[in-house]
């Protein structure tokens, strides 16, 4: 018989947004191989993923729940964070959870 992982609770905006001040602060995070490739193709520089996830001044922090979606075997939910970057281009960034790490999943322009 197949386990299967029980669906986590969705973070609510806050807890998303204190977790992420506390983990980009303390550097724990990385950039997935297919947000660096994503960051290459897309001309997507880390300070501009890392001013948006730490939520700067005028970056426009903010998350997109249309977009949150969950992943069957994962052990958190895969969360949209948009933002700006000093040019006020909008750029997309997916990150979840895991092993007290945050995985940048993906970033592209919207």
């Amino acid at each position: 018989m197949a386990k299967t992982i029980k669906k986590p609770k969705k973070k609510t905006d806050k807890e998303l947004f204190d977790l992420l001040d506390t983990k980009i602060a303390s550097a724990e995070y990385i950039f997935k191989k297919h947000a660096r490739e994503r960051q290459i193709d897309r001309a997507i520089s880390d300070l501009e993923v890392l001013d948006i996830l730490e939520g700067k001044l005028k970056r426009n922090r903010h998350r997109n729940k249309k977009k949150d979606k969950f992943e069957e075997g994962r052990a958190d939910w895969n969360y949209c964070i948009e933002g700006r970057n000093l040019d006020k281009k909008k750029i997309r960034i997916i990150i979840s959870f895991e092993n007290n790490m945050i995985p940048i999943i993906t970033v592209m322009w919207i």
